[in-house]
């Protein structure tokens, strides 16, 4: 259970129970192995329970597991508050065990203190969206009213019966921000979904990659089982285990299924529940049954919010921006995407308004390849200015994220292992990339993962298509270099991208034999096996069965 942020009150006198400091006590040494202050600071301070002034205290401590320590201390100092805060913070930054150790020690709270000091969303709204993996808001957001009444609207629709809700549009138009937004509201979730929001990031799936998908919902689902059971090994074991347990253990939940691409793959989560879709087809629920409602994002933001946006990103009032405000928000045809990354450049180089607009304007830069039927033309520029305004070695590190795979989120030890380098290295690189929109993070505790818009990954792969072979081939040497003649095992938290894509990486250096001695390592074979079922080991020998079959 989740227990409501407190509304304020810093100054406030009253001691911590005597309970409560005692699982602080108790759980400490834990506490301070594991976590990372920064984002559980923000929250605290967000409460109104933390100081800026006490912020600066814990930065000044050398190491991570020091700052802990004197975090800990100053909420030893504190009220009741600040332990709730605490608790909340752990729990929201994807510390779920750490904050399990103080839950019994979470201290009484009256039934009034439902709103969080933020933003007026209830500390229910955000428990369910936090665990149900529902997307934050991203740092420069501007509402759309009509579209988020509109979605609402549709999941009223459903009412108690399953169904689907379908918001689709073109790519970067806005979906996933605004269905995430959607669902930011208490009265729906209680009267609707009591049971809860699933939210599963879907992209372009084969069959192998779906039954990963698959896996991992039922996983997440599962996870406070007494007994944990293995993974499906197909399709149609995946999805029996996912309709019982959304029959039995979440009923009358929501299911949100963001950037669906392929009907085909409705069919797994086609179980008699309620359903939220995104995508770019609105014809893909054709193929499943039950009650289906739509609504259309258009594919460009009304200018006076691409404005705001612009005006957000710069910190400047609408009145106060230059003229040429007004002529770049109609070069990035409306799009929320183009125009976020133009705003994070000029927040930046809050000079080149007119540098920008320029190159918007002059269209040099090569277009995406991409199906006729979206215009990708004002991204690729975007994208294309963005990359430019990195230095010369950064240029080089965002170039190697070009093999990454779609729809996959990368831990933070890959890049070390790829790029030879420490943790604390690597993510100050990648947040550069994060900072100008150029990469998305998902914090999840103990880790950071990384993945690139399909978008910009494409841009990237066109960009650079000359030079692919040699840099999956550079990833292929450095894994070997790292693990020499080990394997990497499940308690290493970069184990799964290997299993998952050494052999991907391999075929694009076109590595022959090392992919042949890998396919056909029975140590590799076992391990594989165990750890994600025979479906992707098939797949594999499927998609590299040419390369397997030859003579050596």
């Amino acid at each position: 259970m989740f227990y409501p942020a407190p509304e304020g009150g810093s100054n406030r006198k009253r001691n911590m129970d005597v309970k409560s400091r005692n699982y602080l006590l108790m759980n400490r040494q834990a506490l301070e192995k594991d976590i990372k202050t920064s984002y559980i600071m923000d929250r605290m301070i967000s409460d109104e329970v933390l100081t800026l002034q006490e912020e600066e205290r814990v930065k000044q401590q050398n190491t991570q597991k020091e700052r802990a320590a004197m975090l800990i201390n100053i909420i030893l100092t504190k009220d009741n508050n600040s332990y709730r805060s605490f608790y909340n913070a752990l729990l929201h930054e994807g510390y779920r065990d750490l904050a399990a150790l103080l839950q019994d020690g979470i201290p009484a709270v009256s039934s009034g203190n439902r709103k969080s000091s933020m933003d007026g969303m209830t500390s229910y709204v955000k428990t369910v969206l936090c665990e149900g993996g529902v997307p934050q808001r991203p740092v420069v957001f501007v509402t759309r009213p009509k579209l988020v009444d509109a979605i609402k609207k549709k999941l009223y629709c459903l009412g108690s019966d399953p169904g689907w809700v379908t918001v689709y549009g073109m790519a970067g138009c806005g979906k996933t921000v605004l269905t995430a937004e959607a669902l930011r509201d208490h009265q729906l979730l209680e009267d609707y979904f009591p049971g809860g929001v699933h939210w599963i990031s879907v992209g372009k799936q084969d069959k192998a990659g779906l039954l990963i998908k698959l896996q991992n919902l039922c996983s997440r689902l599962e996870h406070d089982l007494t007994l944990s059971q293995r993974s499906p090994l197909n399709i149609e074991e995946a999805k029996d285990r996912l309709r019982l347990l959304m029959l039995r253990k979440y009923p009358r939940s929501l299911l949100v299924l963001d950037d669906i691409w392929d009907s085909w793959v409705l069919k797994a989560f086609d179980n008699q529940c309620q359903v939220l879709i995104t995508s770019r087809d609105r014809s893909v629920t054709d193929a499943v049954a039950g009650n289906k409602f739509e609504v259309h994002v258009e594919s460009g933001l009304a200018h006076e919010k691409g404005l705001e946006i612009l005006s957000l990103f710069v910190n400047m009032k609408i009145s106060e921006l230059p003229e040429q405000a007004n002529s770049l928000v109609r070069e990035c045809k409306g799009s929320p995407l183009v125009i976020s990354l133009i705003g994070a450049l000029l927040r930046d180089f809050p000079s080149r308004w007119e540098y920008y607009l320029r190159q918007l304007q002059n269209k040099q830069f090569k277009r995406i390849r991409k199906s006729s039927s979206y215009d990708y033309e004002a991204l690729d520029e975007a994208m294309s200015i963005s990359v430019e305004q990195l230095n010369d070695n950064y240029k080089d590190y965002y170039r190697d994220l070009s093999i990454l795979p779609k729809d996959v989120k990368v831990p933070t030890k890959v890049l070390c292992i790829l790029w030879d380098m420490e943790t604390e290295e690597v993510e100050d690189i990648l947040q550069e990339f994060v900072n100008k929109s150029l990469l998305f993070c998902d914090r999840n505790g103990k880790s950071f993962h990384y993945y690139l818009h399909d978008l910009q990954l494409d841009f990237l792969t066109e960009k650079n298509r000359n030079q692919l072979q040699e840099l999956h081939r550079n990833i292929v040497n450095q894994y070997k270099k790292y693990y020499k003649l080990k394997m990497p095992v499940p308690s290493q938290e970069d184990c799964m991208y290997w299993y998952n894509f050494l052999a991907y990486h391999m075929a694009g250096a076109n590595m022959q034999q090392e992919l042949r001695d890998l396919m056909f390592s029975l140590d590799w074979i076992k391990a594989k096996t165990e750890l994600v079922g025979p479906a992707h080991l098939i797949h594999e020998y499927v998609e590299y069965s040419s390369v397997l079959d030859q003579k050596v």
